[in-house]
């Protein structure tokens, strides 16, 4: 992976772990400013400071480039063959060819099909969405036209290996243009099947300056765990003027099964529905405790 996509992909991982630079560069044992030139593009870091930040963040990087690199190599090697074939064919002979049947070329085209649909499992596409996490080759996503909250389809996130160290996200980003200086409440429904370790909604507004996150939560303290039925999540956060993005999806940590629908977004009122979202442990969210009883 080389830049600028190892930054944006290192950002992304922090920013879905909640970390923040300094963080991250605390547990890595690295300046910050070297994680902010890294994330901003501005260097490309050793190999084994690359290891050693995927590694904190969860994310398998050696396995899953290497999986990338065999399955490009298989396909250029399937490319090639049959290439080779098609050019075979068409240099035939006349009476060779009128002996071939056209039943030959229909099953080279079906067992491409087939191999491409087997190496591109995990990329199935939904529409304004995409596969993210620390391990996004662990999981799978796509619609369930016969699971589904309201509506005639969900759309579902499931793992793909037997063991996961790690999670998997469908997700996206939007503008915060609309909600900017307010207070706004997402509400969603997820069900779940076999959840190994927690599941949970998430929530980031991010800043305008790069590699800022302003607020967070993804019900890590709240977690939905094991099978459930459709299940009615909410997150409350500020949006700052200072906010450029929302991003929000489902996450699923470790193995199991997830479906997510009905997804809305609303403004409240800040002074009647409470913040979800982070705050640090020495810090409350209003005044406590303030006669000492």
């Amino acid at each position: 992976m080389k830049q600028p996509e190892l930054g944006k992909k290192i950002l992304e991982l922090r920013q879905s772990r909640g970390l923040t630079q300094t963080e991250l560069a605390e547990n890595c044992n690295l300046s910050l400013r070297t994680v902010q030139r890294i994330e901003a593009a501005e260097a490309t870091p050793r190999g084994h400071t690359i290891k050693a930040i995927f590694s904190n963040l969860g994310y398998d990087y050696e396995a899953i480039t290497y999986n990338q690199a065999l399955v490009y190599t298989k396909a250029n090697r399937f490319k090639q063959l049959f290439n080779n074939y098609i050019v075979d064919f068409f240099n035939l002979k006349t009476n060779t060819m009128k002996k071939l049947s056209v039943l030959s070329l229909v099953v080279i085209f079906v067992a491409a099909g087939l191999f491409l649909a087997k190496s591109d499992l995990n990329a199935q596409k939904i529409d304004g969405w995409f596969l993210a996490g620390s391990k996004p080759s662990s999981y799978k996503i796509g619609l369930d036209k016969s699971v589904y909250m309201t509506g005639s389809s969900s759309a579902f996130l499931e793992s793909t290996d037997k063991k996961i160290e790690g999670f998997g996200t469908l997700m996206q980003t939007c503008l915060a243009d609309e909600y900017l200086g307010k207070r706004i409440k997402m509400t969603a429904y997820i069900k779940s099947k076999d959840v190994s370790s927690w599941a949970g909604m998430w929530l980031r507004v991010d800043s305008k300056e790069r590699g800022k996150s302003l607020s967070f939560d993804n019900m890590q303290n709240r977690p939905i765990k094991d099978s459930n039925d459709w299940t009615k999540c909410e997150i409350v956060l500020d949006v700052p003027v200072e906010s450029a993005t929302l991003n929000f999806g489902v996450l699923l940590n470790g193995t199991g099964k997830v479906w997510f629908d009905n997804i809305s977004f609303e403004i409240v009122d800040e002074m009647e529905i409470e913040s979800t979202g982070n705050v640090p442990n020495h810090v409350n969210r209003k005044p406590t405790n303030l006669n000492f009883e």
